[in-house]
């Protein structure tokens, strides 16, 4: 059974589903093949708006109301991804230094990132590899290794005109 969303985005790279809390994100992932479903809330038209931009290399920074649900773990660790600039990547193994953490948890709490491209886990990699993203590991290259490839190709290449 398929999860409901408030709205569906059909981006260039694949389907992304959006929910709110009130008037703030809650959630925004990329999910499987789904069709579009509009909103006509202003917070999802501000969205769209902005996720245009996006993924036409015209804006490098989102300016938008959100709620991050987590552990008070995974929103130390997703607070930290947060600051990672645009076009730019840390490791895991550098947020866990920095947390005093290890690794794996840090993978973990970017793993359950509710808020996906809003905090932009796809900027944080392994030491050796891209790491994974939304549950997909380097070993089963799965689709969403495949976006987060084409997401940090997207930002290497961004230039405002």
């Amino acid at each position: 059974m398929s999860k409901n969303f408030e709205m569906i985005y059909i981006s260039p790279i694949g389907p992304i589903g959006v929910n709110l809390d009130e008037d703030k994100i809650c959630e925004l992932k990329f999910i499987k093949k789904v069709k579009s479903r509009k909103s006509s809330k202003k917070i999802c038209k501000d969205l769209s708006k902005q996720l245009d931009l996006y993924f036409k290399k015209k804006l490098n920074k989102f300016n938008l109301p959100y709620v991050l649900y987590g552990s008070e773990y995974q929103k130390l660790v997703l607070n930290h991804v947060l600051n990672i600039s645009y076009g730019n990547t840390l490791c895991y193994s550098d947020i866990a230094k920095k947390l005093n953490s290890h690794p794996r948890p840090v993978g973990n709490a970017c793993r359950n990132n509710p808020l996906q491209l809003l905090i932009p886990c796809h900027r944080v990699i392994g030491k050796n590899n891209i790491g994974g993203y939304s549950g997909e590991g380097v070993k089963n290259s799965g689709n969403f290794i495949f976006i987060k490839k084409i997401l940090l190709d997207l930002e290497k290449s961004f230039s405002i005109v």
